[in-house]
């Protein structure tokens, strides 16, 4: 039998690209694309949903962590908090909707409306990370994605920070 999980066409992940945008409405930075990880817990969530196994999730949501810290297969929602150091200095009251729209053909993206957060404070962020609870700073949910950014992002008080995520569904 083939192990798949060596073929690299068989890999399936996120997409990430984040951008700083100023008080003014500028855009201060624009990030690169930046590829994740997709831990033990959101692979054992997407297994579950194929095997019939496992609730589908009816929303999924989109936070951002400080710590300086690499992301791993074993990383989980319950690791947020902590390890990750999810930011929380922002004026939304939840974690942002990854609210995401499919294209019909093989890909679904949030890149026509990100995920923003107005930060209350200056902030360097070093992750992001799509997770099934919308409370700000949760241990709670499953964590689908998880990503640690190339370089981390100093997100000045009064500026936005928004956040795409996208993951294609090709055939190969």
């Amino acid at each position: 039998m083939i192990d798949l999980r060596e073929n690299s066409l068989c890999r399936l992940g996120f997409i990430y690209q984040a951008e700083i945008v100023g008080p003014d409405g500028k855009v201060l930075v624009s990030g690169p694309p930046v590829r994740n990880i997709i831990p033990q817990q959101g692979i054992d969530h997407i297994a579950g949903l194929i095997k019939g196994t496992t609730a589908p999730i009816s929303a999924w949501y989109i936070g951002v962590g400080e710590a300086d810290y690499v992301p791993t297969s074993a990383t989980k929602a319950a690791d947020l908090p902590t390890l990750v150091a999810e930011s929380v200095a922002y004026s939304e009251t939840t974690r942002p909707l990854w609210d995401n729209e499919y294209d019909g053909v093989g890909t679904l993206s949030n890149a026509g409306l990100r995920a923003e957060y107005t930060f209350t404070a200056d902030k360097r962020l070093r992750t992001g990370f799509i997770v099934s609870d919308a409370t700000r700073g949760s241990a709670s949910g499953v964590l689908l994605s998880i990503v640690r950014f190339d370089s981390p992002y100093d997100v000045p008080a009064g500026s936005t920070f928004r956040l795409g995520a996208s993951i294609a569904l090709l055939s190969v």
